[in-house]
């Protein structure tokens, strides 16, 4: 009897062995093997009214010369989000089950974020150009704001190979005017009426600088599905003539949404007095040269990240109301705004104790889905 209960409990034990082995084997596998899936979470907080740290020291975020410039108080916030996991260094599917219990991060299909043949240095590359792209527009829309006039042009910074354009036009053009009639265009809002303007198959007659000459040309717009706005195939730049140098410092930061929050801090930097009377705003959406504000992705990332900088007003797009999610962190107000002027109405509500124009407005359907 002694001998059979033995045997019973070394089968027991080789079974809870053999069970801890598998489980074991499960985990390391999945710690190895990669997913075709990326994880957005919360990225970096920046101030753009203070420093970041660099080479190991702090270096301002915005340096404003050739204008005069005001002390101020408070923060104004930069948002952005993490990426883990690239198409070079992917994550595990044990990363993946841990991100599934955070409710801070989302996962994403890896080709949503990396088209393929796009590299993670291709990707950071963009981030880059557009971060500057977005900076030239921060500045102008505060400057537009403070009803200093910019002069500003529009140059051709890539063109796709076999599109529209290949062959007409150039890297480094200056788009100078559109249409049969000539129009000048310098913005990019002109541009997109020109297209819009233009019948399917017809030319585009277009004036251009190329190496200080003007020249004529014309390119055939083509458009990417039936009663979509036609497309030249290009990537343009707009570009500005400032009346003062601003340089921007947000460290390993990309992507253009940004630029609500940069036009924010320098809109607070040229005015007298200190525009958020001591209280942390943070915010993000993108914005063009006349303050119009635009939807980004990542929304619920950023808003977590707010939160853990002890935001007291989180300025969001209206264009991305449809993706807040139902429950907003305690103690931090939300509000929707359409333009730099309403993100400055919204703030200075809060710096004098009043209750901005908040989620109401989102429930009242002045919105459309972001499309990421």
């Amino acid at each position: 009897m002694a001998d059979r209960e033995a045997g019973r409990g070394g089968s027991r034990g080789l079974r809870w062995s053999l069970a801890l082995l598998a489980a074991a084997l499960l985990w390391l596998l999945a710690s190895v093997t990669p997913a075709p899936f990326t994880i957005e979470r919360p990225g970096p907080v920046v101030d753009a009214l203070g420093g970041i740290v660099e080479g190991g020291g702090e270096a301002q975020v915005l340096v404003i010369s050739g204008a005069e410039t005001f002390e101020t108080s408070g923060e104004i916030n930069v948002l952005s989000v993490a990426i883990v996991g690239t198409p070079e260094a992917p994550v595990s599917w044990l990363q993946l089950g841990g991100a599934l219990l955070d409710p801070t991060r989302t996962i994403a299909p890896i080709e949503s974020i990396y088209p393929e043949g796009v590299t993670a240095e291709d990707r950071a590359a963009a981030g880059a150009a557009m971060m500057r792209s977005s900076q030239q527009q921060a500045v102008a829309a505060a400057l537009h704001e403070l009803g200093e006039p910019v002069d500003s042009r529009l140059r051709i910074v890539s063109v796709a190979s076999g599109g529209p354009s290949d062959g007409v036009l150039r890297e480094g053009d200056v788009l100078l005017a559109a249409g049969g009639g000539g129009e000048p265009i310098s913005r990019m809002d002109e541009l997109r009426a020109a297209l819009a303007e233009t019948d399917p198959g017809a030319s585009l007659p277009l004036a251009i600088e190329r190496a200080g000459v003007e020249i004529a040309v014309e390119a055939v717009p083509a458009a990417a599905e039936a009663g979509a706005t036609p497309v030249l195939g290009v990537t343009v730049a707009q570009e500005y003539d400032f009346p003062l140098d601003v340089e921007v410092n947000l460290g390993d930061i990309g992507g253009p949404s940004a630029g609500a929050m940069l036009a924010l801090a320098v809109y607070d930097r040229l005015t007298p007095g200190g525009l958020t009377g001591g209280l942390r705003i943070s915010g993000t959406g993108t914005i063009d040269g006349e303050g119009r504000i635009g939807a980004i992705g990542g929304l619920q990332q950023k808003l977590w990240g707010a939160a853990r900088a002890g935001t007291d007003l989180f300025l969001v797009p209206v264009d991305n109301c449809a993706d807040l999610p139902p429950r907003i962190p305690d103690g931090m107000a939300v509000a929707p705004v359409a333009t730099l002027r309403e993100a400055i109405d919204a703030v200075e509500a809060a710096a004098a104790g009043e209750a901005p124009e908040g989620l109401e407005r989102c429930r009242a359907g002045e919105f459309v889905r972001s499309a990421g």
